[in-house]
Order: C-alpha cells, then structure tokens, then sequence
C-alpha cells in the first residue's frame, strides 16, 4: 500500500460525513495522536476529500501538524464516496454484526483512559513516531495467521473485502510477538486471497492495550439519520427485480392467514370470491413497487390504482414514471373515488423514519370512506435480516458476505447495501404497528406470523387538516437521486382539497 506525507491543506474533510465528535471525544483523538501518532493514515479521493479521518485531521491540526499520512484511493463518484465513508465507520474498528455506536460507546466509557496511556511517551508532533503509518513493514501472511488463528470475524472480513474491491487496504496493528490488535478482518481477507504479505504497524507491549482501545473502540456517534436523510428515503425503496406470480403476504394474510403466498391463486374463482367478500373489488395499492400486485388483480377483474413515487426502471429510480403514477393517483383522489381497500404492503421496511410512517398512516387515513379498510404488512423483528446483525442468525452462504449493521436513532433499523449505495430497513414490533395506526383508525388489529407484522385497520379517524397538510408537504415533495424533488404538493393539496370538501391550502 502507498501512504504518502503530505501537507495538511491537502487534504479536506467531506461535507457528508455521517459521524458526529463531542468535544470530549476529540480531547480522546488528540490523547491517542499524542501517545501513539498516526497508526492509520487518512484515507482521502484523487481531489482529497477525505473518506476516513475527519477527526484526526481536525485535531492533528490544531496540535500544530503542518503534514498528515495519506492514502489516496481512486476517482470515486458522490455515492461511491457517501457509502465508503460508512464502511471505513466500521472497517476502521474490528467490529461484529451486533456492535453498534452506543454500545462501542459504553465499551470505551468503561475504561480508565488515562491509566491505559500512562507510561507511553508522548509522540512528538512530526517526529517518525508521531507518523509512523508512513512505512508500515510487510509481514508474512501465514505467521501472522499462525499466531491469530481462531480469531476471525467473518463480519469485519466482509467489511475489508468491501474496501478491498475499492483498491483500499488499510495495514494491520500489531504486538512484536504479531498478535493483532486491530484488522483481524483485514488478515482473514488476505489469507483467503492468497496474498503473501500484509502491511503492519507495530505497536510496543506497554502501547498495545491503548492502542486496543483507541482503534476498536473509539467510534464517533453515528448522524446518518440527519446527514443522509433524503439519500436514505430513495435508496431504501431501491427493491430486487423479483418475478412472483402470486399476491405478496401483505394482500392476503387476512384470508390465507400464514400459509403460503404461493397456495393462493386469485385467478382461482373459489380465492378470488374469498378474497373479494374480505376486502371488495376497489383497490388502492399504496406503495406499489412493481406493480405486481396491481397487476395480478386487474387481471383478476378487480380494480386496482397503485400508487408508486419511487418507480424502477432498469437505470434505478424512474421520476418521470413515478409521477406520472401519482398524478393518475392524485386525479382519482380528487375525483372521490370509493377504495374498499388500501394496502400498505411492502413499503413500511422501507422507510426510514417514523416521522415518515406517520405521514403515510395519515394519508391512507384521509382516503378512507366509512367501509374502508387498510390492510399493513411488514418484516417483524423476528426476521433473519434483524436477527442476524444481533448476533443471532445462521450464517448461510446468501448472506455471508453481509456488512450490514444496526443504528441507534430508533429501534429495529439496520443500514445495509454499501457495496452499492446504503438502504435502511425497519423491522417492526407488534406494538409499533398499533402505536402507528392507533392514532388515526378506531380499530386496530394487529398479528405476528411468518415473521411479518400485520394490521387490519377499519373505522378511520378525522383526520385533522393541519396534520394532513404535513403529511402532504412529505410524501408528494419526495426527494430524488438527481436532486430533484416530486414538486407535486399544490396538485396534492387541490386533490386532497376536493374530496374531502375541506380547504387544505392556507
């Protein structure tokens, strides 16, 4: 790997960086500069924006460094740098599936910083020591291998792999006697590539158990949730090009209950009759992906308006089809049309923030006549994709190579998918569903099979206009890759306005 000296000013920090320092935890960057200098060089792109090491270069500066290691990675795109930025947030420490920043965080309050770094001498500013990533030394793969064996973290050798691919490796921190002290995902990533050498850091005894500590532990509060919120919203729906040619379990967990999606047809007369006394023959699909459910019922004789601001098109995300979607949606909401049924089926995972899934309870509430119902499904926490990053998954071979990890801003939301751009997924409590509908239906009943939690709501609430005009402002002003907005508020508002004889516009 080539780490470079250069100037400090050559570098600068992103503007994106989902991490956030307290003054307290930067006075902990500058108390490990000062003991143990550089053992990572900052990683920054071909223009030098810096992918990892904000913080040390915010405090290396003002302990007066004029110069920093760096490693340069090739030219990257906006969304190749945004998702890098979250993986070098966990490749940086040897992390597993269940560690989250507040738990790293409780990890290192528990320590006597101070008393760990007593007796290491303070590494002069510039001085080799203060640098001493520049020249890591190359140590054989199979010793270092030999005296960490049983060690391996197959998550933190997911999350090298996803660097690696990038052209980036960061070295390994090591003891003399070559027990690793950080990047035992680095070396299992190595070994299985068959590489020969590995570059190393050496740390001295008396350095190692601080050093431990400061390239494990030391993780910056995640703020994904504020700096990333749009790009979140939109690559969250981002959504495999699955070929089902049945109802999802969201459109028939109230008439097939937990048996298959596979063993209802609604081609069948005797399942489509069934399925029509339950929810009649006027279908709003809110949030329909694919369209494969509006499809599949159209061709059963039922009629089905979906509504899909996020459509895919084989590119990505699609804005002309999605609103060209919602505007036919927007006209049957402002025509009075009568929905017997609304489906919120596959969409609640996907959004990222209970503010959000207000919005939507909200709308679906507003669009309800007196007979109608809406019907919700979501992956519950007792889904393997929940499961697996608190430790408690088969590891299989789908999922091996997952380096995706739990976030604290709310509970039940894991981040994911940064091999191609970061998506959020929240999986639900039987509580949370009621907590969400109770507000806006009278009647709410709510189950937990097959993993998924369901809701069958009836009997809506008036809605109150102000609530609603939030709602509106949220979900027809969605943001969009290319920067862009929906921009389809004031249609919505004269849409919303119309039906329900109530001016919604101040």
């Amino acid at each position: 790997m080539k780490i470079t000296l250069e100037p400090i000013a050559a570098v600068r920090p992103s503007t994106y960086n989902p991490r956030s320092a307290d003054p307290a935890r930067l006075d902990i960057i500058e108390l490990s500069l000062r003991k143990l200098g550089f053992i990572a060089p900052i990683f920054a792109d071909t223009d030098g924006e810096i992918l990892s090491g904000h913080q040390r270069h915010l405090v290396a500066h003002r302990m007066g460094a004029t110069h920093v290691p760096v490693f340069r990675t090739k030219a990257l795109d906006l969304d190749q740098r945004k998702a890098l930025n979250i993986v070098f947030n966990r490749a940086t420490n040897d992390f597993d599936f269940h560690h989250t920043p507040g738990k790293v965080t409780r990890d290192l309050e528990s320590l006597d910083l101070t008393k760990l770094a007593e007796g290491i001498p303070d590494k002069p500013v510039g001085s080799d020591g203060f640098l001493r990533c520049l020249k890591p030394a190359e140590v054989a793969v199979k010793d270092l291998c030999k005296v960490n064996s049983g060690r391996w973290l197959q998550y933190a050798r997911n999350l090298a792999n996803t660097l690696h691919r990038q052209g980036i490796l960061m070295p390994l921190v090591c003891r003399e006697d070559l027990t690793v002290i950080n990047g035992i995902g680095r070396l299992e990533m190595l070994a299985e590539k068959g590489a020969a050498f590995a570059p190393v850091v050496f740390v001295t005894d008396r350095e190692a158990e601080f050093a431990r500590a400061m390239m494990n532990l030391l993780s910056m509060d995640f703020d994904i949730h504020t700096r990333y919120a749009d790009m979140l919203r939109f690559n969250s729906f981002r959504r495999a090009r699955r070929v089902r040619r049945e109802l999802g379990n969201g459109f028939i967990f109230a008439t097939h209950g937990a048996k298959p999606c596979k063993t209802f047809d609604i081609a069948k007369p005797a399942d489509r009759a069934r399925w029509i006394k339950e929810h009649g023959s006027t279908i709003l699909d809110f949030g329909a992906g694919h369209l494969t459910e509006t499809f599949l019922l159209r061709q059963a004789g039922i009629d089905c308006t979906p509504f899909e601001p996020y459509r895919l098109g084989p590119g990505g995300i699609n804005k002309a089809e999605g609103v060209e979607l919602t505007r036919a949606f927007l006209a049957e909401v402002a025509a009075g049309k009568d929905w017997t049924s609304i489906f919120i089926a596959s969409v609640l995972n996907s959004v990222p923030f209970r503010e959000d899934r207000e919005h939507i309870a909200c709308i679906c509430a507003a669009l309800c006549r007196p007979f109608t119902k809406v019907y919700a499904c979501a992956s519950s926490a007792g889904e393997s994709g929940w499961r697996q990053v608190n430790g408690k998954a088969f590891m299989n071979e789908s999922n091996a190579g997952n380096i995706a990890f739990r976030l604290d801003y709310e509970p039940g939301i894991r981040i994911g998918d940064f091999q191609d751009k970061p998506k959020v997924q929240k999986y639900h409590t039987e509580k949370e569903f009621r907590e969400l509908f109770g507000p806006f239906f009278r009647s709410v009943k709510v189950d937990d099979f097959s993993n998924n939690i369901n809701a069958a709501c009836a009997s809506a609430r008036p809605v109150d206009p102000a609530r609603l005009r939030a709602a509106i402002q949220f979900e027809f002003d969605l943001p969009y890759p290319d920067g862009s907005r929906m921009d389809l508020v004031k249609c919505a508002m004269d849409s919303f306005s119309q039906r329900l004889q109530t001016p919604l516009t101040k």
